[in-house]
Protein backbone atom coordinates (compact mmCIF):
# COMPACT_ATOMS: atom_id res chain seq x y z
CA UNK A 1 0.00 0.00 0.00
CA UNK A 2 1.28 3.44 -1.21
CA UNK A 3 1.05 6.73 0.83
CA UNK A 4 -1.68 7.49 -1.64
CA UNK A 5 -3.65 4.62 -0.81
CA UNK A 6 -3.68 4.98 2.92
CA UNK A 7 -4.51 8.33 2.30
CA UNK A 8 -7.34 7.70 0.20
CA UNK A 9 -8.60 4.96 2.75
CA UNK A 10 -8.06 7.37 5.54
CA UNK A 11 -10.37 10.18 3.44
CA UNK A 12 -12.88 7.74 2.83
CA UNK A 13 -13.32 6.57 6.46
CA UNK A 14 -13.39 10.45 7.36
CA UNK A 15 -16.05 10.89 5.18
CA UNK A 16 -18.30 8.25 5.92
CA UNK A 17 -18.04 9.20 9.76
CA UNK A 18 -18.62 12.73 9.00
CA UNK A 19 -22.01 11.50 6.43
CA UNK A 20 -23.07 8.93 9.92
CA UNK A 21 -22.37 11.95 12.32
CA UNK A 22 -24.28 14.69 10.46
CA UNK A 23 -26.93 12.44 9.50
CA UNK A 24 -27.81 11.17 12.89
CA UNK A 25 -26.98 14.46 14.74
CA UNK A 26 -28.52 17.20 12.22
CA UNK A 27 -31.36 15.00 10.11
CA UNK A 28 -33.99 17.53 10.75
CA UNK A 29 -31.36 20.07 9.18
CA UNK A 30 -31.27 18.83 5.95
CA UNK A 31 -34.25 18.45 2.75
CA UNK A 32 -35.09 14.75 1.74
CA UNK A 33 -32.60 15.38 -1.46
CA UNK A 34 -30.00 16.19 0.94
CA UNK A 35 -30.21 13.24 3.35
CA UNK A 36 -30.58 11.08 0.30
CA UNK A 37 -27.30 12.14 -1.11
CA UNK A 38 -25.77 12.25 1.79
CA UNK A 39 -26.21 8.20 2.33
CA UNK A 40 -25.41 7.82 -1.40
CA UNK A 41 -22.28 9.58 -0.58
CA UNK A 42 -21.43 7.51 2.67
CA UNK A 43 -22.25 4.36 0.54
CA UNK A 44 -20.40 5.20 -2.53
CA UNK A 45 -17.04 6.49 0.18
CA UNK A 46 -17.37 2.87 1.98
CA UNK A 47 -17.46 0.51 -1.49
CA UNK A 48 -14.57 2.56 -2.85
CA UNK A 49 -11.80 1.58 -0.04
CA UNK A 50 -11.89 -2.24 -1.79
CA UNK A 51 -11.27 0.02 -4.99
CA UNK A 52 -8.41 1.20 -4.06
CA UNK A 53 -6.31 -1.32 -1.90
CA UNK A 54 -7.63 -4.44 -4.49
CA UNK A 55 -7.10 -3.10 -7.68
CA UNK A 56 -8.96 -5.01 -10.21
CA UNK A 57 -10.04 -7.83 -7.64
CA UNK A 58 -13.20 -6.64 -6.55
CA UNK A 59 -17.09 -6.57 -7.38
CA UNK A 60 -17.18 -2.58 -6.90
CA UNK A 61 -15.03 -0.93 -9.04
CA UNK A 62 -17.61 -0.22 -11.90
CA UNK A 63 -20.43 1.47 -9.69
CA UNK A 64 -18.91 2.48 -5.87
CA UNK A 65 -17.99 5.75 -7.46
CA UNK A 66 -21.25 5.97 -9.29
CA UNK A 67 -23.12 6.11 -6.11
CA UNK A 68 -20.53 8.64 -4.74
CA UNK A 69 -20.55 10.84 -7.44
CA UNK A 70 -24.32 11.01 -7.81
CA UNK A 71 -24.86 11.44 -3.74
CA UNK A 72 -22.94 14.44 -4.46
CA UNK A 73 -24.60 15.51 -7.19
CA UNK A 74 -28.24 15.08 -5.15
CA UNK A 75 -27.10 16.67 -2.14
CA UNK A 76 -25.51 19.56 -3.75
CA UNK A 77 -28.64 20.32 -5.99
CA UNK A 78 -30.79 19.54 -2.70
CA UNK A 79 -28.69 22.28 -0.78
CA UNK A 80 -28.98 24.55 -3.56
CA UNK A 81 -32.21 24.70 -4.29
CA UNK A 82 -33.05 25.25 -0.12
CA UNK A 83 -30.02 27.97 -0.38
CA UNK A 84 -32.36 29.38 -3.70
CA UNK A 85 -35.66 29.15 -1.84
CA UNK A 86 -33.93 31.28 1.19
CA UNK A 87 -32.82 33.85 -1.01
CA UNK A 88 -36.18 34.24 -2.23
CA UNK A 89 -37.90 34.07 1.05
CA UNK A 90 -35.80 37.00 1.85
CA UNK A 91 -36.29 39.65 -1.23
CA UNK A 92 -39.57 38.93 -0.07
CA UNK A 93 -39.28 39.97 3.03
CA UNK A 94 -37.49 43.08 1.99
CA UNK A 95 -39.69 44.00 -0.42
CA UNK A 96 -42.66 43.66 2.35
CA UNK A 97 -40.42 45.47 4.90
CA UNK A 98 -40.12 48.29 2.24
CA UNK A 99 -43.44 48.34 1.67
CA UNK A 100 -44.98 48.38 4.79
CA UNK A 101 -42.51 51.46 5.77
CA UNK A 102 -43.80 53.39 2.74
CA UNK A 103 -47.45 52.83 3.76
CA UNK A 104 -45.95 54.42 7.36
CA UNK A 105 -44.36 57.55 5.16
CA UNK A 106 -41.25 56.46 6.37
CA UNK A 107 -38.73 56.02 3.83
Amino acid sequence: MTVFDFLNVTGRLLLVGIVVFKLTQFREMANVAERFGLGLMGAGSFLTIPVILYKNQNPFEGWAVSLLTYGVILFLSGRTWRDYKHARANRQMVRQGEMWNAQRGKP
